[in-house]
């Protein structure tokens, strides 16, 4: 059947059942098959989603675009998924466990256990978690390759970077930081970062099919979701492990067993030093070709893991969009991306050229120009996309894709621009014309 047909009768079969919802309201489950259905018919999700409400499972499905066992994307709900930044959550929980047996505190500074950090009189443990204590995001650069690091040789490099800003002043998202705690996490259990997290996690929940790569039980991994990314319109496997990745906590898990991990958060005193103020405890991770969130609230007793090894699927908006249909707020269902481009003038393109720095992609600079018609995209003087506008501030490559950049007013007067980019979004921050 044509692709567009059949997106066009599930359309229809979805807006039949709207139109009966109001004599009878549809269930959470319902209304999250409804959109899961869709996302997977428009070939943006390929993945595990489980949720757990008010003590029953709600939902544990996989969603394959192809159903051959065989295929390199192919997932069950037992796959293991490589969770990227969820570890640092875990670090979170077993900085918190510590805290609470007295083998540390959050406000101890760096010299209480690295003597000769740079600034170590002015960060804190507690500024390393919250990401405010001014070391970037990841080393620019290494002599060896990152993979090959040892926690020593991390620390030492660490060392050597320069704050971004004053210690507790601002936050940027930094992987430094929490590369600095698995170390002191480390000092402080006499082992590795892998074996504090299997024993104070793995083996006591009984999550039995998680593991770490390069520690332990790495011989656990039995069935891995291999990555994949979108290329053009082609979906391209790309490696789960790359060299320029730190090692040290390279974790995977399966949805089952993350459930077990939100479980025991929810269960835990711990759980309210994790909390944000709307009690909520939240972490999302990911890297080329594969995206994972984990997701608990507390106040509305709910969690859902989100495991995906395709980075088509438009995450953040996914991530929301669950949330609001077991919170009963609004969202909207996936649908076809058609966008129309309109003309600007080369007057109303012209404050939108300069570079961008991006922090959270490691300060990654692009430069934006104009041709009088579009702006035009660069990356070290590589023509990299040709923006339409869609509206005076929005610009748009794909005109089937949702991304798009959005450019916004800052405080001088100029503007900086929000990046969408494989389903995240990102800020870039003005720093030339």
């Amino acid at each position: 059947m044509n692709r567009w047909l059949l997106v066009v009768l599930f359309s229809s079969l979805f807006f039949t059942c709207s139109n009966t919802a109001t004599k009878k309201r549809r269930t959470h489950r319902e209304e999250l098959e409804t959109y899961f259905n869709t996302l997977h018919t428009l070939k943006k999700l390929n993945g595990v989603l489980y949720v757990m409400e008010q003590g029953n499972v709600l939902m544990c499905e996989a969603y394959n675009l192809n159903n051959d066992p065989q295929s390199s994307t192919f997932v069950s709900t037992e796959s293991q998924f490589d969770i990227h930044s969820i570890s640092k959550l875990m670090a979170r929980y077993i900085v918190e466990k510590f805290e609470l047996e007295g083998k540390l505190e959050k406000s101890n500074t760096l010299l209480s256990f690295i003597p000769d950090f740079p600034n170590g009189d002015k960060i804190t443990l507690g500024m390393l978690l919250n990401h405010s204590s001014g070391l970037p995001r990841s080393f620019e650069e290494t002599q060896k390759t990152a993979i090959s690091l040892n926690s020593k040789e991390i620390l030492d490099l660490a060392k050597q970077q320069e704050l971004q800003f004053s210690p507790g002043s601002a936050k940027q998202y930094s992987n430094i930081a929490y590369e600095i705690v698995y170390y002191i996490l480390e000092q402080i259990a006499q082992k590795p970062f892998a074996q504090i997290v299997q024993d104070e996690l793995f083996t006591p929940l009984q999550m039995t099919n998680s593991g770490a790569h390069f520690f332990g039980n790495s011989l656990n991994l039995h069935q891995w979701a291999k990555n994949h990314e979108k290329d053009d319109e082609n979906i391209l496997r790309v490696p789960n492990i790359n060299d320029d990745e730190l090692k040290t906590a390279r974790l995977f898990s399966t949805s089952h067993d993350l459930h077990k991990f939100l479980t025991h958060l929810k269960e835990s005193p711990i759980a309210s030093l994790l909390q944000n103020e709307q009690a909520i405890i939240e972490k999302s991770g990911g890297s080329d070709g594969i995206r994972a969130e984990v997701y608990l609230d507390l106040k509305n007793d709910f969690h859902f893991i989100l495991l995906a090894n395709y980075d088509a699927i438009p995450f953040q908006k996914t991530v929301a969009d669950i949330a609001n249909i077991l919170n009963d707020q609004e969202y909207t269902l996936p649908q076809v991306v058609t966008r129309k481009a309109i003309d600007l003038s080369e007057q109303q393109l012209a404050p939108y050229t300069g570079s961008y720095v991006f922090p959270d992609m490691g300060n990654l600079i692009l430069m934006i120009s104009s041709d009088k018609k579009r702006l035009i995209l660069s990356q070290e003087g590589t023509q990299i996309a040709s923006l339409k506008a869609e509206s005076e501030t929005v610009f748009f490559d794909d005109p089937t894709e949702a991304e798009s950049f959005e450019f916004i007013e800052n405080s001088e007067g100029s503007f900086d621009v929000l990046m969408g980019w494989k389903g995240v979004q990102l800020k870039g921050i003005r720093i030339e014309k």
